[in-house]
């Protein structure tokens, strides 16, 4: 027998408005209303061939950086090699001072060539982080596991973080995680006392 009878809505407790993190033009939607994404999954992508290009960019500023540090590296055990070399004959006086000054600065140089690259390399790797991450910001991922709601943009359509441009969207999609839906009725003041914890509903 029926004790409260109460009208209301099954919602989900967890839903997300998915946008972009970059400004930028749509070129792949690949949801429709009613799809079920994964967490991670990617849903949409904007125009990111410019970024593509900067990250090749920043691989090969690496390579050219350690392509460097080995040069640097080679000369460094050369000049050592001298420089040891010329402080045993300047010690028993077969060469002269400067020619051991000339070797000892030329092992400086290379000890500081090498230090340089290593930096060189440090910053490229940098580069590339920011790289990857500018382009990663180019694709639109499922923040959980769920069931896309609303479509708001459609391919060639521009989007930007929380609207920010003017005439971009802000939202791509809205999406809910169905295994948290809940009813939400309203309940009258008057018949709360007949509802209680753990009754059947």
């Amino acid at each position: 027998l029926s004790q409260l009878t109460a009208s209301g809505y099954v919602v989900a407790q967890r839903k997300a408005a998915v946008s972009s993190k970059s400004t930028g033009r749509l070129a792949f939607l690949g949801v429709e209303e009613g799809s079920r994404v994964k967490k991670g999954q990617i849903m949409a992508s904007l125009e990111n061939e410019d970024l593509t290009a900067a990250r090749d960019q920043a691989r090969a500023q690496i390579n050219e950086a350690q392509a460097g540090l080995v040069s640097a590296q080679a000369e460094q055990v050369d000049a050592e090699l001298q420089y040891q070399r010329f402080k045993t004959l300047v010690g028993q006086e077969l060469i002269s001072r400067q020619d051991f000054d000339i070797a000892e600065a030329r092992y400086k140089k290379a000890q500081a060539g090498v230090t340089g690259a290593q930096a060189r390399i440090r910053t490229a790797q940098a580069g590339l982080e920011e790289a990857e991450a500018a382009l990663g910001y180019s694709y639109i991922r499922s923040p959980f596991d769920g069931v896309v709601t609303t479509k708001y943009a459609d391919v060639g359509e521009v989007v930007a973080p929380f609207g920010a441009a003017a005439n971009a969207r802000a939202a791509v999609v809205t999406m809910a995680d169905l295994s948290s839906l809940m009813v939400e009725a309203d309940v009258a003041e008057s018949n709360l006392d007949k509802v209680h914890q753990g009754q059947p509903c």
